[in-house]
C-alpha cells in the first residue's frame, strides 16, 4: 500500500501515489474511495520474503491437482478468499485473533503494509489482507478526508463480519 522502502518496480501502483495523483488531478479527497481486497493471492514460491513483481515474470499459478495445501475454491488464477484461508486452515482464530496454522508461517512485509502466509512443505506464498492490514488501509482512507472504501468481495469475509468490522472501526463508523 504504501511503497515504504521505495524500491518497488512499480513505484506509482500503490494507494498513497493512487491518491496522490487523483488530488492532483483535481479530485477533492471526498469525491474518492479507496478498493480494499478480502482476498489473497497464492503462488508457488521457494522464496521467504515478498519481492517487487517484474511484469514479465510476473504470474500467479493455477492450484495444482495434487499436494496443495491451500487452493483457490473458486478456481480463479491463484486468487484465495481470507474465508477459504481460514476455512482450509492455513489461518485459525484465537484469543488474539488470527494465527497461522497449518504448516504456515505468517510474516509481515513492512514495505508494503501487508502480510503473507509461507509454507516451506508445500513451497506456497500467500500474500493476503487481514484484520491488521485493512485497518491500516482505512485509516489512511480517514486521515486523508476519502469518502470511504470498496471491499471487494465482501464474500470474502467471514461469517462474523470481522474484516468489515474491521474497517468499519478504523474509519470511526
Amino acid at each position: 500500500m504504501f511503497n515504504g522502502c521505495g524500491n518497488s518496480t512499480q513505484p506509482e501502483a500503490n494507494a498513497v501515489s493512487a491518491f496522490n495523483a487523483w488530488h492532483e488531478a483535481g479530485f477533492d479527497a471526498s469525491q474518492l474511495v479507496l478498493g480494499i481486497p478480502s482476498y489473497g493471492y497464492v503462488s508457488d514460491s521457494k522464496e521467504d520474503h515478498l519481492r517487487t513483481r517484474h511484469v514479465a515474470a510476473s504470474r500467479f499459478f493455477p492450484p495444482r491437482a495434487e499436494g496443495v495445501r491451500v487452493h483457490a475454491a473458486d478456481g480463479t488464477q491463484g486468487q484465495v478468499s481470507f474465508r477459504e484461508l481460514v476455512k482450509q486452515g492455513a489461518l485459525e482464530k484465537n484469543k488474539e485473533g488470527y494465527q497461522s496454522a497449518g504448516g504456515f508461517e505468517r510474516h509481515w512485509d513492512a514495505c508494503s503494509g501487508t502480510p503473507f502466509l509461507r509454507s516451506k512443505e508445500e513451497e506456497q506464498m500467500i500474500s493476503y489482507d487481514d484484520i491488521e492490514s485493512l485497518e491500516m488501509k482505512a485509516k489512511f482512507v480517514r486521515d486523508t478526508g476519502m469518502l470511504g472504501v470498496n471491499m471487494f468481495s465482501i464474500d470474502g469475509d467471514t461469517d462474523e463480519w470481522e474484516l468489515t468490522d474491521a474497517v468499519r472501526n478504523a474509519l470511526a463508523l
